[in-house]
């Protein structure tokens, strides 16, 4: 009789430490399994330049034009680049939109004062180029200026297809302007 309440008692015992939780292992696993099922896409987006850029140039010409140039980056504007997804993660790129403040000034009197940026040229030169460019670069050609009339270069680049398109701007004394595309590449 005493072995047989001991089996039972032994029986009691090894019945109620079995509490069907499972292993230490498999309880890790299950964790993983549900927070893989809960967790959303993860987004990786990195932008081209990251922050705020402005370049400010001023140059005098021939004792004749004062030229003022500011570059910069639109915070509000940019061009998707690439999107890529591997698994639950995201890596999207942008290129930031830039535009430039042209001031051209004669003997103090201003003669040109615009803003240039991608979208003004769709109009001028109606391409799928367009689309997804931005201005790169406003600069004073000096080595062709004069005294009677002020060259600008103007670049712009596709950053999706590493497109470009470069122009000359010509603005004279009494702030005539002509416009010419130099050279392309798609």
């Amino acid at each position: 009789m005493k072995k047989s309440i001991l089996l039972i008692l032994l029986i009691a015992i090894g019945f109620f430490s079995c509490d069907r939780r499972g292993s230490v292992r498999e309880n890790l696993q299950k964790s993983i399994s549900e927070f893989n099922k809960k967790h959303t896409n993860l987004d990786l987006v990195t932008y081209y330049p990251e922050t705020y850029t402005e370049v400010q140039t001023d140059s005098i010409i021939s004792n004749t034009f004062k030229v003022s140039i500011k570059t910069y980056s639109k915070m509000d504007s940019n061009i998707l680049v690439s999107s890529e997804t591997v698994e639950k993660q995201t890596k999207i790129k942008y290129h930031r939109v830039f535009e430039s403040e042209i001031n051209i000034a004669l003997a103090s009197k201003n003669i040109l004062k615009t803003t240039i940026n991608a979208e003004d040229f769709k109009d001028i030169s109606p391409s799928d180029f367009w689309n997804n460019a931005t201005l790169e670069h406003v600069w004073v050609n000096q080595e062709i200026s004069t005294i009677e009339e002020v060259n600008l270069g103007i670049s712009f680049i596709n950053p999706i297809n590493s497109a470009y398109k470069l122009y000359e701007l010509v603005v004279t004394t009494e702030g005539k302007q002509h416009l010419n595309l130099i050279e392309e590449h798609s």
